[in-house]
């Protein structure tokens, strides 16, 4: 549906609403009182509608955007504050509160598939701990910083994996240590999001690998070192295995 046309039915469904005399007023001085319907047409958004008092928007107000979003909460001296409740036409909900018209303390995200999200905004960006529960069982925790992850992070599997280790602007970099299910462990640098330095690989039956990583990719000597004693070294170049 085209925004004009969303806009017309909004404009004759709020218009056949029941009209009070103390609807879209404006005082002695021009400043707008009461109860308010408006159609900013911008930021797409279609339409707000709640009380003014002496020119500013206070108490409760549901906004409505052009993708179907439909927003309620309190506002003060003309800015969103307070908790909030959002709902997406995908089913997707976040509700929490805004503080001077930016997200400020503790929200929650529900996903239209069952996965929540629950952490701190500070002054309109995720900042502190979260809790991320995707609607397939994994659970990921730890840090934001000005709206990116940043700093020490769980990530915890359905199959028991677990992967920890530090994430810097958003990019998984510094020692990680990566648990799989059936007991293997790796450990090792990753560099702007990439495995990326000497890696030590250890099986649960005792095998040991050790190498390099350059940019993701295997690269020069690696040695596999197996329980009973026997060692196996192979030669990599960008990924590609080549002769030592």
């Amino acid at each position: 549906m085209k925004i004009q046309t969303v806009i017309f039915t909004l404009a004759v469904a709020l218009s056949t609403a029941p009209v009070t005399a103390d609807h879209n007023r404006t005082d002695e001085a021009g400043r707008k009182q009461g109860h308010w319907t408006e159609f900013p047409e911008q930021d797409d958004l279609l339409a707000m509608e709640g009380h003014y008092v002496d020119g500013k928007a206070l108490g409760k107000w549901v906004w409505r955007w052009a993708n179907g979003t439909v927003g309620e909460g309190p506002m003060v001296d003309g800015k969103r504050h307070g908790k909030w409740v959002e709902r997406f036409v995908s089913g997707y909900v976040q509700e929490g509160p805004y503080v001077g018209g930016k997200k400020h303390g503790d929200w929650v995200l529900r996903g239209a598939d069952g996965g929540v999200q629950e952490g701190p905004y500070v002054g309109g960006k995720k900042h502190g701990r979260w809790v991320l529960r995707f609607a397939d069982g994994t659970v990921q925790q730890g840090p934001f910083v000005d709206g990116k992850v940043h700093g020490h992070w769980v990530l915890r599997g359905t199959d028991g994996s677990v992967q920890e280790g530090p994430y810097v602007g958003g990019k998984k970099h510094g020692r990680w240590v990566l648990h799989s299910a059936d007991g293997d462990v790796e450990e090792g640098p990753f560099v702007d999001g990439e495995r990326h330095g000497r890696w030590v690989g250890r099986d649960a039956n005792g095998d040991v690998e050790e190498g390099t990583f350059v940019n993701g990719e295997k690269h020069g000597l690696w040695v596999y070192r197996e329980a009973n004693g026997d060692v196996v070294e192979t030669c990599w170049e960008n990924g590609n295995k080549v002769d030592c």
